[in-house]
């Protein structure tokens, strides 16, 4: 009988080891692959941005297009890395930074609360509709000489014509999510006496918020465009469109040019990786819970 239990005894902490070591080679193979997942798409993107590069050096090299309207890549990335010497292209950059972010801010603060109110009560939205849809398909561009009219141009011009851009995929993300939110959560919160404001801060802003965060990821790369696509068109205003638009103007300077598009296009990678990152963390549970 001693013998007997002392195999069970040893028997059980052998199968305990070996169901703890599956169990957290089940807990580590997700992460394993997420991690995968994340190097081959960072090389996928490396091996485009270097063949674009390659492609570029090849045809100006090659005198297939003159040098004059295409120079060869390693001449732009060089000029990408000195032109940060530059005082007055550091002060397009954070121009352009301040810009995005005012608009972004004040997008967030008139979406989220109206995109609530919408996806709470179908009277207030069946209401506003028409404007919605009269207002919404304006394109943001077409707005900029009445902007400029009233406004001038300065920061306010280019705040109103982002914010018009990137207030959309907010509000209409806020609105889907509202809808989404469990009734029943609703209803219980209610049950216990939780006011009308504490159900919307405890249970629906918390149950939309994925939607709105991707809402504000849509929102950052439209309002980034914006931002530089006015800087480029508006004459006078500051920041990487207006610095774009001036060494284009001597037409002497065709590296710069090319290098002023190469850090827009630096910054908006680095922006949505960003947000992107801050999406996976604090709301990966959500497209876990998708697939």
């Amino acid at each position: 009988m001693a013998l007997s239990t002392e195999t069970l005894k040893t028997g059980g902490r052998g199968t305990g080891f070996r169901g703890t070591r599956k169990a957290a080679a089940r807990g580590t193979a997700p992460a394993a692959g997420n991690g995968n997942r994340k190097r081959n798409r960072i090389l996928l993107g490396a091996t485009g941005v270097a063949g674009l590069g390659l492609t570029m050096e090849a045809v100006s090299r090659a005198g297939l297009v003159h040098s004059d309207f295409l120079p060869p890549f390693s001449t732009v990335l060089g000029e990408a890395v000195l032109i940060w010497g530059r005082e007055d292209f550091r002060a397009d950059v954070l121009s352009t930074i301040g810009s995005y972010l005012l608009g972004m801010g004040l997008s967030a603060l008139i979406a989220i609360p109206l995109g609530v109110l919408f996806g709470l009560s179908e009277r207030v939205y069946r209401a506003s509709r028409a404007v919605v849809e009269l207002i919404r398909p304006i394109p943001p561009v077409a707005l900029i000489p009445l902007v400029v009219l009233v406004f001038g141009n300065g920061l306010e011009m280019k705040l109103v014509i982002v914010v018009f851009a990137a207030v959309w995929p907010i509000l209409f993300n806020t609105m889907y999510g509202v809808h989404d939110v469990d009734k029943q959560g609703k209803e219980m919160a209610r049950s216990f006496g939780v006011s009308p404001a504490g159900v919307i801060r405890r249970v629906v802003l918390p149950g939309a918020a994925p939607f709105i965060a991707t809402g504000i990821r849509v929102s950052s790369s439209i309002a980034l465009i914006v931002v530089i696509t006015v800087e480029l068109i508006a004459g006078g205003a500051e920041g990487i469109g207006a610095f774009i638009a001036r060494t284009r103007a001597t037409g002497t300077e065709v590296e710069l040019v090319y290098a002023g598009t190469l850090m827009a296009g630096v910054l908006g990678l680095s922006l949505n990786m960003i947000l992107n990152s801050a999406e996976r963390r604090w709301f990966g549970w959500q497209s876990t819970k998708g697939a």
